[in-house]
């Protein structure tokens, strides 16, 4: 009950308030796309900057390159640690001048057999890397038998 008393004004007022602010208006196109994030994947950057996949058969990179010319880009492993980097110059569009780069660096499992590491670019721009884990029999020492031949 309000203290005011009845308003048609007032009621009238309230309901645009309810209907610019529920949560269809935050959906729609009035506000940027990074609002529309819903609240419990807003910290959520793996999926935007490329998805991981670490299986005990494998470990797999894939990133949307998209942007990139396939010689703009650079795949580096210093140790266990996979570098991937993207880089143009700036370029010039219907809308002004553009330049984008990126690094995007993994820690491989230690598990990871980095001799097998490859690397694959699809047709749609998306770079995937990926290399299969080691089995026991390659992490654990063995005897080799001699044979005469």
């Amino acid at each position: 009950m309000s203290l005011t008393g009845y308003s048609p004004l007032g009621r009238s007022m309230n309901r645009a308030f309810d209907q610019m602010f529920n949560d269809d208006f935050f959906r729609g196109g009035v506000c940027p796309y990074w609002a529309r994030i819903p609240h419990e994947r807003s910290f959520d950057l793996g999926s935007a900057l490329g998805g991981v996949q670490n299986t005990p058969e494998k470990f797999a990179v894939s990133v949307d390159v998209s942007h990139f010319k396939p010689d703009e880009i650079k795949v580096n492993l210093n140790g266990n640690e996979l570098t991937i980097e993207g880089e143009h110059e700036e370029k010039t569009d219907q809308h002004g001048t553009i330049k984008r780069s990126f690094v995007r660096k993994f820690v491989l499992p230690e598990d990871t057999n980095l001799d097998s590491l490859r690397s694959s670019l699809s047709d749609k721009g998306h770079l995937t890397i990926e290399a299969p884990k080691k089995t026991q029999a390659l992490t654990q020492s063995r005897a080799i038998p001699i044979t005469r031949g």
